[in-house]
């Protein structure tokens, strides 16, 4: 899949006056259209209908400007900088997702909640990309997510399962079942870091450990994985199931683990080499939270999973569908 990012507004000619635009999607419940302005301005306009009620203020964004054409009924954001598109494009697409489903009633809410989050966002310091690090954890959560909990709970249910970018201990909390899913490439000695001594102590009645092991490949091998393909399937889906609040909160947790489209995430494509489940119990090897001597704190460990070999399992509610 080419997740390549193209600039919508380069092909759109400066006007000598008013606006130029090009409609984005005839399937949306709303004219939106990317345009320019006579100052060569990059804009996102939303055409509301007559139920879309405007509140009395906009929020200020930075770089960004919201302002609405009272007469004919139009919200506008004009980014101030050229050169902050791919991020001015990133929040145009997260409105365009999170409103695609809804009825036109409920639209300028939801636009104005994407644009808080966004604010929130984007005072927050980050770097462009996530950490590699970060961006395997995230996929491997995305897969266990994607290709096991929607298999037996469908993917509203399984977006709300998912706590971890919440700030949960545990990635995700399954009714009365806590799961940690752990990454680690296929070339790297089997050991996972433990980040704290909570992640494998949970507070539920049962816990689980996920580990996926990852190899790196080309973008465009068959069956490769990488952030932009793995969201990109998962919002079709809500999108498709009509799930708009589950949507918003996909959207949400991104933001949270500071993930924001690039097509430079492609570049880190991986395929899956092995799945394996471990029952986190009894004798697990791992530091009992109340076997830590007062006073020690973060507390980070190296696991070695040969010496997990004992625990593993088929997965519960996996094997029961």
């Amino acid at each position: 899949m080419n997740s390549k990012m193209i600039n919508p507004w380069e092909s759109i000619k400066t006007p000598k006056a008013d606006l130029s635009a090009r409609r984005i999607d005839h399937k949306h419940p709303l004219d939106i259209y990317w345009a320019k302005d006579r100052l060569g301005k990059y804009l996102f306009v939303c055409k509301l209908t007559n139920e879309c009620k405007l509140p009395p203020k906009y929020p200020s964004l930075f770089g960004i400007e919201v302002t609405s054409i009272a007469e004919t009924k139009q919200l506008v954001l004009s980014l101030k900088n050229p050169s902050d598109w791919e991020l001015f494009f990133s929040l145009c697409n997260d409105i365009i997702s999170a409103t695609r489903v809804l009825k036109p009633s409920a639209i300028v809410p939801v636009i104005f909640r994407r644009i808080e989050r966004w604010r929130e966002f984007l005072k927050k310091d980050r770097q462009k990309l996530l950490p590699e690090r970060v961006i395997k954890g995230l996929i491997g959560e995305l897969v266990y997510l994607s290709h096991h909990l929607a298999k037996k709970y469908g993917i509203a249910q399984s977006i709300d399962f998912w706590t971890g970018p919440e700030g949960s201990p545990q990635d995700f909390n399954i009714q009365n079942a806590a799961v940690e899913v752990k990454c680690q490439i296929g070339t790297s000695s089997p050991k996972i870091k433990i980040s704290s001594a909570e992640q494998l102590c949970g507070q539920l009645d049962e816990l689980y450990l996920f580990v996926v092991t990852l190899g790196r490949t080309e973008p465009e091998s068959h069956d490769a994985l990488s952030l932009p393909n793995l969201i990109l399937n998962i919002q079709n889906i809500l999108e498709e199931e009509g799930h708009s609040q589950q949507l918003e909160k996909f959207q949400d947790a991104l933001l949270n683990i500071g993930y924001v489209h690039s097509e430079e995430y492609s570049n880190y494509s991986y395929i899956v080499a092995s799945k394996k489940f471990y029952e986190v119990s009894g004798d697990f090897p791992r530091i009992i939270l109340s076997s830590i001597p007062n006073g020690v704190c973060n507390v980070t460990y190296d696991l070695e999973l040969t010496n997990c070999e004992p625990f593993l399992i088929d997965e519960p509610w996996v094997s029961a569908v």
